[in-house]
């Protein structure tokens, strides 16, 4: 290996290095910027990149100059595991429940595949955990109303754990309070803003306040994720659930009440 070959490796794994800190922008670092604009331009450090990413069990998602999109293979030591979020102590209604929640986040702010196809530069308007929950209450409501109308479908594994998944959800409230006055760790919409939260840690949201609401913002970095998301039958079926608005004699989705 020549001193060119090996000057390109310790570039690529900087560029490598800069994509995994998360929050880092091009715009605000000189280094990333070049090495963006490198990668971009010569397809020789591209294929190096891409050879590096993936012998870490990592592969590139995209790639412009707003950054170096990285996502993870089956197994690699990048991945998260459900362990991390909850600890090993979770059951499996536990881990149902945060399926249903990250994949309720994603079809709350992409419902329809036109959505996630939109010029990532316009950003999206942000959401709350309230609007996630009313979103998973309807998407349970609108599964029980075509079971009942199509009995008889076919379900395979993923049907069956996403029916599961909708009886678990409705058995919780979606607010109830402490004696302290804190949200219930076992009401929903702590457990969204628990998963709101992870996600602002890992660059895919920005977090405000509007009085006592906290609205959560998707970043581009989120967009490009759930691309790939978007591609697993789960969520195509959650998509399928929100193309047809319920109508419910304009009653509100029942959330829990204060001390449900």
């Amino acid at each position: 290996m020549n001193d060119s070959d090996n000057n390109d490796a310790f570039l690529a794994g900087r560029l490598i290095q800069w994509a995994l800190q998360v929050k880092a922008i091009p715009f605000n670092e000189e280094e990333y910027r070049e090495l963006i604009d490198r990668f971009i331009d010569q397809p020789s450090f591209r294929g190096l990149v891409r050879q590096f990413t993936a012998g870490l069990g990592l592969t590139v998602l995209e790639a412009n100059h707003r950054g170096l999109f990285l996502g993870t293979q089956d197994n690699s030591v990048f991945g998260q595991k459900p362990s991390e979020f909850r600890g090993s102590s979770s059951s499996a209604e536990d881990r149902l429940m945060d399926g249903l929640v990250q994949i309720a986040i994603a079809a709350t702010i992409y419902p329809r595949q036109q959505d996630l196809d939109e010029d990532s530069i316009e950003a999206k308007p942000p959401i709350s955990a309230i609007e996630v929950d009313e979103t998973v209450r309807t998407l349970c409501a609108e599964h029980k109303r075509r079971a009942v109308e199509n009995p008889d479908a076919p379900s395979d594994e993923i049907d069956r754990g996403l029916q599961e998944a909708w009886r678990v959800y409705e058995s919780r409230p979606g607010v109830k309070m402490t004696q302290k006055g804190n949200l219930s760790p076992n009401s929903t919409q702590a457990l969204i803003r628990r998963h709101l939260q992870h996600l602002v840690e890992h660059g895919c949201f920005a977090v405000s306040k509007q009085g006592t609401t906290e609205l959560y913002r998707p970043t581009l970095r989120y967009q490009i994720q759930v691309k790939e998301l978007a591609a697993t039958k789960l969520y195509r079926q959650l998509q399928s659930l929100l193309s047809e608005p319920l109508e419910l004699d304009n009653e509100p989705i029942a959330t829990g009440g204060a001390h449900a």
